[in-house]
């Protein structure tokens, strides 16, 4: 299961693409299960075909959620860059004040 690359898509294509390939996956388990519950003898064959025709959504959702992670990751750095550059700013500004009064 291919299709563009995580980091040429923006967060809600992430989100979106995500989300469909769950219920896609989902989907399929449902329909094994059902299987399942008609042929008994055959569960653990129906099941392990379901695993295998579900294993490229699982890996591109896995690839797609490790990208969302890793923005978010830069995000939050660059967040705790910004906060410290305020408190530090902050800080010399107080001191200034305190110094020259």
């Amino acid at each position: 299961m291919s299709g563009p690359e995580p980091a040429a898509l923006s967060n809600a294509d992430l989100q979106r693409e995500i989300q469909a390939l769950q219920a896609r996956a989902f989907e399929r388990y449902e329909d094994a299960a059902l299987q399942a519950e008609a042929a008994p003898d055959r569960a653990e064959a129906i099941y392990a075909r379901a695993e295998r025709e579900t294993a490229p959504l699982i890996d591109r959702a896995n690839t797609l959620n490790a990208e969302r992670v890793a923005r978010y990751r830069r995000r939050a750095a660059r967040w705790r860059r910004a906060a410290i550059a305020v408190a530090v700013t902050g800080t010399a500004a107080i001191v200034w004040l305190a110094v020259t009064r």
